[in-house]
């Protein structure tokens, strides 16, 4: 009886790891596609930004208050993606340097691309 409650004992923790495993990748996946999907939103974003411009020098109108107001927006959302970014690395045990930006090893006391202490 002790062998049977033991099995089922590991069981339960196997069946609970796996349930964490599986939510972390669901979890992972949301935000790599919420990634994706604001690095769309930027580059579009950046392109409109550009009509804007040389829509702006053809016609000799002032839109500088345009400007300023699409640089704010994009400023807005790359700092968005950077957040979201760093929690995929979380969730990774990965770690960004503050030199370069290269992803590392969470266990790395040193960044793989340029040497700096992490």
């Amino acid at each position: 009886m002790a062998m049977f409650e033991d099995v089922l004992s590991r069981a339960k923790a196997v069946a609970e790891a796996a349930g964490r495993k599986t939510g972390e990748f669901v979890e992972n996946t949301k935000i790599k596609i919420e990634i994706a999907d604001l690095q769309r939103e930027i580059a579009s974003m950046y392109e409109g930004l550009g009509r804007l411009i040389y829509d702006g020098h053809r016609s000799g109108e002032n839109i500088d208050d345009m400007v300023d107001a699409c640089i704010s927006h994009l400023e807005e959302q790359n700092a968005y993606l950077e957040e979201l970014q760093d929690q995929l690395l979380d969730s990774k045990n990965a770690a960004r340097c503050a030199e370069c930006g290269a992803v590392n090893d969470g266990e790395a006391h040193f960044c793989s691309n340029c040497g700096k202490a992490l």
